[in-house]
């Protein structure tokens, strides 16, 4: 029974370590290629972060079974959540963001150049990409997949490209019109890159908020942060410990994977400090449990694992 017991523990750790999970409940795979990490699959979301309904995401020819593979199609608008500032969280989960174009340059440098990363990134073989598929290895772990696009720039609007071009929104704004995209595409191993219509409907693929976001400078603290409970997995009781820059109302709840709210551990104004919290799971059954900060400014998910 106790080799089980490890056994289990080691593989929910590596689950929580290796995914993550939107409001919605999706569990995404995620890659670290290079000093960078990034989910491996294409975002599913149809809400935002703090649970407002993403508005006009589609999955391909509006056929959910297609969602469930390529991921769904937003606008770059929707997708930035209304902001237009380089590396805003817009439709990412909590913690992550959407990458700007300069991340994306990163990634490039990292498997090569322009030139060849696009096949390191995509998805090998032809079970989803059209033959060719040139230069498709995804030694990057990447696994790029052609999830096309809704064309609502040119008339008639259109979904096309499916299995043939793998396109992505930047959070970098060109113009007021204009962000730029990255793609891939069945005949060239090149990640390209292009100035295009904000109306247009792409996939997200994205990138993990670094560390550094969230500082101390001469004692103070520079930002709210949620951080990870410890221990995860835990039984019964884990910490949760979060930053708070500034005085204000802050509440703190737990909920199970349906979205019922289990327990509200903080309720109340606290000052600008560092917090920790003591939940006891003792009353749950095992499995995935999330928990939520909320303050005036602020909102952050995150999960953790209780294990009987």
């Amino acid at each position: 029974m106790r080799i089980l017991i490890t056994f289990l523990l080691l593989c929910l750790t590596g689950l929580a370590q290796q995914t993550v999970t939107d409001y919605d409940g999706n569990i995404y795979e995620i890659i670290t290629i290079g000093d960078q990490v990034w989910l491996k699959e294409n975002l599913k979301s149809l809400h935002y972060c703090d649970g407002t309904p993403i508005p006009d995401v589609v999955a391909y020819n509006n056929n959910d079974s297609l969602g469930t593979i390529y991921g769904l199609l937003y606008t770059w608008d929707v997708a930035m959540n209304g902001s237009t500032e380089p590396g805003a969280q817009g439709v990412c989960p909590c913690d992550w963001h959407l990458p700007t174009d300069e991340e994306w340059t990163i990634l490039e440098n990292y498997l090569g150049g322009s030139s060849v990363a696009g096949g390191k990134m995509k998805e090998a073989g032809i079970e989803h990409w059209l033959s060719p598929n040139t230069g498709a290895t995804n030694s990057s772990g990447f696994t790029g997949l052609p999830a096309g696009e809704f064309d609502a720039y040119f008339t008639p609007n259109k979904f096309w490209l499916l299995h043939t071009a793998a396109v992505f929104w930047t959070s970098s704004q060109t113009n007021s019109l204009q962000a730029t995209e990255r793609y891939l595409s069945h005949n060239d191993a090149a990640c390209g890159s292009l100035a295009w219509y904000k109306v247009m409907k792409y996939s997200i693929r994205c990138i993990k908020d670094s560390p550094s976001d969230v500082k101390l400078e001469s004692g103070r603290i520079q930002g709210y942060e949620l951080l990870q409970n410890y221990p995860n997995p835990f039984n019964p009781i884990t910490i949760i410990k979060y930053n708070i820059p500034e005085e204000g109302f802050v509440s703190l709840k737990v909920y199970d994977v349906l979205g019922n709210e289990i327990t509200e551990l903080v309720n109340e104004d606290q000052a600008t400090g560092n917090y920790h919290v003591d939940f006891d799971g003792s009353g749950l059954t095992s499995g995935l449990y999330f928990y939520k900060l909320i303050t005036d400014d602020f909102t952050a998910i995150k999960k953790m694992v209780l294990v009987k």
